[in-house]
């Protein structure tokens, strides 16, 4: 985040650099600095507003790149305590939009190596001072707890690299070996035909 506040964008590929930034510069895009990690090109932009006119034009030419969430996006989670597991998310949903916190994302939780429901709910929101204030549910107690962060590093589901997640990521999907081998295999079929 060199500085800014801003996270880097990771673009794919080098070959085209030039005509790239020359493109950033004709739409007015700037940025601090750009260097060179292994096949892709690390761009460090100076405003999140040029944060996302980069990430608007690497999406408009379908360019592969991955990012990170901007601060200013980034949702606080908490844990609901004090529901039962067979509460309905959207009725949470819907009891804390009348207690003014419409923008809630809610999911259940569930246990790690069971992977049944908890009575647990994370709720997501950009109003976390107003979560603070609400001491019922449907009509029952509850408390609200900042989410424990994970030890582990996160993963891209989309990619399988580390170190970001798949909501930020335009690169190419990567396929179980299951999945590749069913492609090939339907490839090979298809031609044999």
């Amino acid at each position: 985040m060199a500085g800014t506040g801003v996270p880097p964008i990771n673009i794919e590929g080098t070959a085209d650099w030039s005509s790239l930034s020359r493109m950033m510069n004709n739409k007015g895009i700037k940025f601090s600095k750009a260097r060179t990690a292994g096949n892709s090109v690390k761009v460090f932009t100076n405003t999140p507003a040029d944060y996302r006119q980069l990430v608007a034009l690497l999406d408009s030419i379908k360019r592969p790149f991955f990012t990170y969430q901007l601060k200013e996006d980034k949702m606080d989670q908490r844990v609901i305590r004090g529901l039962p597991k067979e509460m309905s998310v959207n009725d949470i949903k819907e009891d804390l939009a009348s207690q003014g916190i419409a923008d809630a994302e809610v999911q259940q939780m569930t246990s790690r190596t069971t992977k049944k429901p908890l009575p647990l709910f994370l709720v997501k929101t950009k109003m976390p001072e107003k979560l603070l204030e609400i001491q019922r549910l449907t009509m029952l107690t509850v408390s609200f707890e900042r989410k424990k962060k994970s030890t582990e590093p996160s993963q891209c589901y989309r990619c399988q690299r580390y170190g970001h997640t798949q909501r930020n990521c335009r690169l190419a999907e990567r396929l179980s070996e299951i999945e590749q081998l069913t492609r090939m295999r339907e490839k090979v079929n298809s031609h044999s035909k």
